[in-house]
């Protein structure tokens, strides 16, 4: 099942790019480009995300419903 959750995306005064995940607190993510922050946080959600499935816990809920339209 796919899941979607929002992310808080900032740039610091030093260039470095850092991801939070509002719905899943403690999930973080730096690097030096939005695309290496984003996969990143992607793969700590993931390993998250099975760590609490695997210890019977609740997953959070998709906090987005979001439709792509290419234009």
């Amino acid at each position: 099942m796919i899941r979607r959750y929002k992310v808080v995306v900032t740039t610091d005064t030093k260039g470095w790019v850092s991801v939070t995940v509002p719905a899943l607190p403690g999930i973080h993510a730096e690097a030096h480009t939005r695309e290496q922050a984003l996969q990143f946080a992607q793969n700590v959600m993931a390993a998250h995300l099975k760590s609490v499935e695997t210890s019977g816990g609740k997953i959070p809920e998709s906090d987005i419903d979001a439709i792509v339209v290419d234009v």
